[in-house]
């Protein structure tokens, strides 16, 4: 409960600064502060489903369901982080649908063995 708790006061702390900083106003959002405000407010449902079934599982210790989001949500948590910190070292930017067109692209610019013997 004590991580989903400061897990929300960070949230609210960053998602004040956004709109202190004015980048939340109309008219001069740009995309990736949109990404980033989508990003700390699924952050803080999240936080907030962890602290739910926290107090669950303190109110009512014979509730493995409760056990069992949570451990689930530290997952998400987790891949989360691995991506959030792939991005920060700068490593490169990879999806299924890119490397699925890139490998049909590199497929149709290669000769063939027909073109090869001629």
């Amino acid at each position: 409960m004590s991580v989903s708790a400061a897990g929300l006061a960070f949230v609210v702390a960053a998602l004040l600064s956004l709109v202190r900083l004015g980048l939340l106003r109309r008219g001069q959002v740009r995309w990736s502060t949109v990404r980033d405000a989508v990003f700390l407010i699924s952050l803080a449902v999240t936080f907030a489903i962890q602290l739910a079934e926290g107090v669950l599982i303190v109110t009512s210790s014979s509730n493995p369901g409760a056990v069992d989001t949570i451990a689930i949500l530290v997952i998400v948590c987790f891949l989360i982080g691995i991506a959030r910190a792939w991005e920060l070292v700068g490593g490169p930017s990879f999806g299924i649908a890119h490397e699925v067109t890139a490998l049909v692209r590199s497929h149709e610019t290669e000769p063939s063995d027909e073109d090869r013997t001629g």
